[in-house]
């Protein structure tokens, strides 16, 4: 049987509990994670989101695109007249031209790009079955100015006159030494549309002069010097020609002496007429390491025609009988 004082030496014996002391059970309710593990939460939901809505509408890997060639055309070495380097000039819009040098362009083609079911055209132009572009689809750009309605052509050809000058590609600077001569008065027209044709069929690139002769003053094209033959120049040199009447002898020696001295690549000379052979020795001082290649035409008479002949096979070029049956 238990006393009283059994039972109070009992609870003595227990520690009296303190109000703030933890419970010996623990904490009974749900422990919070760290702030650095909700932000990399956060952060996978939103990478997550964005994936799953912004993959699906990303740009396919775009196509290859056309690869431009630059081609420069020109000598960039070659010294100009007097002395001095090459100098980059545009030519005069109204007519004149450089005269410190030549002038140099840049011509300009896409390339096929690689897998891109595109065919290469002439010259190395970007061609596509479906192009429209005059110069650019069924062929490429023609070798005159006007071909595809601006810019120089692509095409490599030299000057022609009378269908001469083929196996000379490449020129640069070309004089015309024509007869204007009394003899030419029922023939002049032709020649006279045949020197606009051939001086309108010129690149950009390229130079040109025009002298008219008989036994008279020569007669040059404005401005009396190589000009480039931009379209300023050829309309110039058109209407310099309507103004010319046949007149006169035939005498060509002036007017070759002064084409020599223009330093040009080709020289064109057309007459019908006979002439002294002293012009044959005179050739030989102006010509004489043969850079100049001389391209002779006999026009409707064949009186000279066998000074024209030789005078072609000593420097270089050709020779050309023009008969009426010749002319459309």
């Amino acid at each position: 049987m238990t006393t009283s004082e059994d039972t109070c030496a009992t609870e003595a014996a227990q520690p009296s509990g303190d109000a703030d002391a933890p419970s010996p059970a623990g904490p009974t309710g749900p422990t919070l994670a760290s702030p650095w593990i909700i932000s990399i939460a956060v952060h996978a939901l939103l990478f997550t989101a964005m994936f799953v809505l912004v993959f699906p509408y990303s740009p396919n890997a775009e196509a290859d695109l056309p690869v431009t060639r630059a081609e420069l055309v020109g000598d960039p070495n070659a010294a100009a007249p007097g002395g001095g380097s090459t100098v980059w000039r545009e030519p005069d819009l109204r007519g004149g031209a450089p005269t410190s040098s030549e002038r140099l362009e840049m011509r300009f083609a896409p390339t096929a790009p690689s897998g891109s079911g595109a065919a290469l055209g002439t010259a190395g132009l970007l061609k596509r079955p479906d192009a429209s572009i005059i110069g650019i689809g069924g062929g490429a750009i023609g070798s005159g100015e006007g071909a595809a309605g601006y810019g120089p052509g692509i095409g490599g050809g030299g000057a022609e006159f009378f269908g001469l000058g083929r196996s000379a590609p490449g020129v640069r600077r070309i004089v015309y030494v024509v007869d204007r001569s009394g003899s030419m008065s029922g023939t002049f027209d032709y020649v006279r549309e045949e020197l606009k044709r051939s001086v309108s069929a010129l690149r950009r690139a390229q130079k040109f002069h025009v002298i008219l002769f008989s036994a008279g003053e020569t007669l040059e094209s404005p401005p009396k010097e190589l000009v480039s033959a931009i379209t300023a120049a050829k309309n110039q040199l058109f209407e310099f020609l309507a103004g010319v009447t046949p007149g006169g002898a035939t005498e060509p020696e002036p007017a070759m002496g002064r084409a020599f001295r223009l330093e040009p690549d080709i020289i064109y000379f057309l007459t019908d007429g006979e002439f002294s052979p002293t012009l044959l020795g005179k050739l030989e001082v102006w010509n004489k390491d043969r850079k100049v290649r001389i391209f002779t035409i006999a026009f409707f008479g064949a009186d000279g025609a066998e000074l024209l002949e030789r005078i072609a096979r000593e420097h270089g070029g050709e020779y050309k009988y023009i008969s009426e049956a010749d002319l459309p």
